[in-house]
């Protein structure tokens, strides 16, 4: 039997820790281990063993889950995390990425993203909702924008790949979901961002979305 990850929920409304812990069981190959509602309860769990994941809010009554990222890398924990809270921000989600998080949702996403989000994570995917991968875009390096206009819209496979990277899926699932060479999914990549005139995967699908490409 084929060893399950571990997943430790810490949201303070139970309703919608419920609704997390729901995700994590329609997965088959994600396990759930914990379910706190405070940062104390949590710490106190997280002495007790580290999961694989650790699916956290912001907003929590006795402090910011944010601390909890901070606390799990500062003592070496491979424990990967993946916030899922209301706050949408500039300052929240720069926070959140810089003290550690591999994920950034915001909790109106559907039940299966969530699942999806969690498994992406650990392949090396970064799940962020769209609203969010705007403000970190923000952030990132400004692109120099070509004299004329992009009119070389991405093929059908290009487009495949450009969602499914916006899905927060790694090239490796990317290439086992499409059946393709992980060679492959480099080389759509590459055109992708040659096409947008730009140098990263946020980048790429915001300006997509903005062209109606996606």
């Amino acid at each position: 039997m084929t060893e399950k990850y571990k997943v430790m929920v810490v949201e303070d409304d139970p309703l919608c820790r419920e609704r997390f812990i729901k995700a994590v069981d329609q997965r088959d190959e994600l396990q759930f281990l914990y379910g706190v509602g405070s940062l104390s309860e949590a710490r106190k769990k997280l002495k007790q063993g580290c999961p694989d994941i650790l699916v956290v809010d912001i907003g929590l009554p006795d402090g910011s889950g944010i601390e909890l990222i901070r606390e799990c890398k500062r003592n070496n924990s491979k424990t990967l995390c993946l916030v899922v809270t209301i706050y949408g921000d500039e300052n929240h989600v720069l926070d959140a990425m810089a003290s550690g998080a591999s994920g950034y949702l915001q909790k109106d996403a559907p039940l299966s993203e969530l699942g999806e989000a969690i498994v992406s994570i650990l392949h090396g995917g970064m799940p962020i909702s769209p609203s969010i991968a705007k403000a970190l875009l923000k952030h990132l390096p400004v692109e120099e924008e070509a004299e004329d206009e992009i009119d070389n819209a991405l093929t059908h496979r290009e487009t495949e790949v450009l969602q499914m990277i916006a899905k927060g899926y790694s090239r490796d699932e990317i290439a086992d979901k499409l059946h393709i060479s992980l060679n492959t999914v480099s080389a759509h990549t590459k055109n992708i961002y040659s096409k947008l005139e730009v140098h990263s995967g946020t980048s790429a699908i915001y300006k997509a979305q903005s062209k109606g490409w996606l």
